[in-house]
């Protein structure tokens, strides 16, 4: 039993690496028009989903999707984007540590960063919104920064 376990977390273990190269490997070909970078921040009365893409920024308050703002991304935001998602290690962001814990005594809501390609994704741990690891601050403070400057409805 032991050994068929080992057999079957090598096998997911060097799937997720191949996953990872090949968003990676999209990144550094240009062909970064199927990439798409997602923060979504939740708890039980709040939600939030910032998602860019080569295309389009969209940005919803709400979790049934109703209610979805678009804009087009402008060439100058992608960049910066796919800049500082270049910085990231691909391969360590689901293993970040998140530096506070306030989501577990709901004094923050539960938030995630997700780099999405074709149909493969590596997503972080949780962290506190607002307060993210400072592997991907940056990256995270960027796209609050889309929802706090886009023009409201």
């Amino acid at each position: 039993m032991k050994f068929l376990i080992a057999i079957l977390t090598i096998a997911l273990v060097s799937r997720d690496c191949g996953n990872k190269s090949a968003i990676e490997a999209s990144l550094a070909d240009n062909t970064q028009h199927t990439v798409a970078i997602i923060y979504q921040a939740s708890s039980r009365g709040f939600f939030e989903e910032i998602t860019v893409s080569k295309q389009t920024i969209t940005l919803s308050n709400d979790r049934s999707g109703k209610n979805i703002q678009s804009f087009e991304t402008t060439t100058e935001h992608w960049n910066i984007c796919l800049k500082l998602l270049a910085e990231i290690d691909l391969q360590r962001l689901p293993n970040i540590e998140a530096p506070t814990a306030m989501r577990d005594i709901d004094g923050a809501a539960h938030a995630t960063l997700t780099i999405k390609e074709s149909n493969q994704e590596i997503k972080s741990k949780i962290f506190d919104h607002e307060y993210p690891p400072t592997e991907i601050k940056t990256l995270v403070e960027k796209l609050l920064s889309f929802k706090k400057n886009s023009p409201k409805q």
